[in-house]
């Protein structure tokens, strides 16, 4: 840029400093150089290359947000084209435009065929970066569908093109992102996990490509939290907002701020949080599920309730409601809704077999599991909770791995095992010290024997249920059969239940269970 100013640069030189400003994310720069050099090819009447500087043009002022101008550029690069021949390499890039607007409006069976058109104009003109972009593209609209398998085939084809070092740097930078954007859309978190490591390697090798390096920052701040790793995920995401500001990366800066607001709310900082979430939204994409879990958390289970429920409802495609899905189920079940819970896990359950995936499979058993707690089935509970369990301890998940160790320990104390209910409490209690996770420390230590959740007359769900059978004239032995649970158990049952509503006698129990409501 210096030497532009000093002297004017021949049109080689500017081309070369359209790409390191593109990879710089300096735009206002790019597009200054790819005006110059579409004048220089007009001038010339060159218009293949008019074609080219006009498409890159109108696609970069597009992500900019200027879509008026952008569509201009488009059109024009397209008139270009349209005096080259027929198998120019500019007309294949120009239906990439064209793909991205139907995958706006969500005809991804339409954007698809236009998908595969560019990468068959690729592949005629041994095009190798119009290839991987069509076919980074086409990958995540089938991810979109639930033809997951199906999705890989062309990414992992454009992954291959990146890893060999056949494409342009931008090229290189925007299909990386583009892969595992879409990867986190369907959680698919094991290949997430995999090609985040190869981007962040890619943008350390080159520390030049600062969008990239913003954004490849946001996607491992969101694998970084699953695996536990949370102080080191708020740092990339604080980065990549610092690192991404002035850039037109707007929708990673939202998501940097939503990351940071997910963590501040696991901790604790619901302040701070709501901030975030609040900025999140202001950058253009919409704080949910977090926002909703933060009302929740702070006891605001009406808009809770509300924003969950427009979010689901308002939901554009599968991907975006299967993200919603695991909070629904948890707010409804908070706020007593079984019925909205048992709907959202039937929905949950349809996408998992759709997309063929362990991972959304083991999200369903959680929600399953959930539900069964909540509706006191708890042999079932922890059954399936026990199954999604083993999942996340082999991935390495240990905040998830602690959330479902609480409700496998109130299933199992329910069901009288209180020894493997503490000892799930105490692995639970370890991960949450680590995290620094707040609100689940102190959810532990209500749960704890002599706590106030236990010292108060609250009964648990099974203890109501034990107290409704001794209100109907069973004995203990005949509850037992009942329950298919020992007389032991049933015993311990009836002496919590004594302690808690500070009774001497099953009659006592009764009669005051019935006064309060609690059978």
């Amino acid at each position: 840029m210096r030497a532009d100013a000093e002297t004017e640069l021949e049109i080689n030189d500017v081309e070369a400093l359209v790409w390191a400003a593109g990879i710089a994310a300096q735009d206002r720069v790019m597009l200054a150089a790819l005006e110059r050099v579409y004048a220089y090819h007009a001038a010339h009447e060159n218009h293949e290359e008019c074609a080219r500087a006009a498409f890159w043009c109108g696609l970069r002022n597009m992500q900019a947000g200027e879509v008026g101008l952008g569509a201009g550029w488009l059109q024009r690069a397209g008139r270009h084209a349209e005096q080259t021949s027929p198998d120019c390499v500019q007309r294949g890039y120009l239906l990439l435009p064209q793909a991205y607007m139907l995958r706006g409006k969500g005809a991804y069976e339409a954007a698809i065929e236009i998908a595969d058109r560019a990468i068959a104009f690729g592949e005629a003109q041994n095009e190798p970066d119009l290839i991987a972009l069509a076919g980074s593209m086409k990958g995540g609209l089938l991810f979109r569908l639930g033809r997951i398998d199906e999705g890989y085939v062309p990414i992992d084809e454009a992954m291959l093109l990146a890893s060999s070092r056949r494409l342009s740097p931008v090229v290189s930078g925007v299909v990386y992102c583009e892969i595992v954007a879409s990867c986190c859309r369907v959680l698919e978190m094991v290949r997430a996990r995999e090609w985040t490591a190869i981007l962040t390697d890619w943008c350390r090798r080159n520390p030049q490509a600062k969008a990239f390096n913003g954004v490849c920052q946001v996607h491992r701040a969101e694998v970084l939290q699953l695996e536990g790793n949370w102080s080191e995920a708020f740092s990339e995401a604080e980065h990549a907002g610092v690192g991404l500001t002035g850039t037109t990366e707007q929708t990673a800066m939202a998501n940097a701020a939503y990351r940071r607001g997910e963590i501040l709310r696991l901790r604790g900082v619901f302040e701070k949080s709501d901030a975030e979430y609040r900025l999140a939204g202001e950058m253009g994409i919409d704080p949910q599920p977090g926002l909703a879990l933060l009302r929740l958390a702070q006891g605001r289970h009406e808009e809770a309730v509300a924003a969950i429920r427009r979010a689901l409802e308002t939901a554009g495609d599968m991907p975006r409601k299967t993200a919603l899905l695991p909070a629904g189920i948890e707010i409804f079940i908070a706020c007593g809704d079984l019925d909205a819970a048992e709907r959202l896990c039937g929905e949950l359950s349809d996408i998992a077999e759709l997309f063929g995936t362990e991972i959304l499979a083991r999200v369903a058993d959680q929600g399953h599991g959930a539900l069964a707690l909540a509706r006191g089935n708890f042999g079932d509970a922890v059954a399936v909770l026990t199954r999604a369990l083993r999942y996340w301890l082999e991935f390495g998940a240990p905040y998830l791995v602690a959330r479902l160790r609480v409700d496998i320990a109130r299933g199992c104390a329910e069901l009288g095992d209180f020894e493997h209910a503490e000892r799930e409490l105490d692995a639970a209690e370890k991960v949450f010290e680590d995290l620094g996770a707040a609100p689940d420390l102190a959810r532990i230590h209500e749960l704890r024997p002599g706590s106030k959740a236990t010292r108060d007359d609250e009964l648990t769900a099974r203890e109501r249920q034990v107290l409704s059978l001794v209100a109907d004239g069973r004995t203990n032995r005949e509850i037992a059969e009942e329950l298919r649970v020992s007389s032991k158990t049933v015993n311990r049952h009836v002496e919590n239940i004594f302690g808690k509503l500070g009774v001497p006698s099953r009659a006592a129990a009764v009669a005051k269970a019935l006064k309060s409501g609690s059978i």
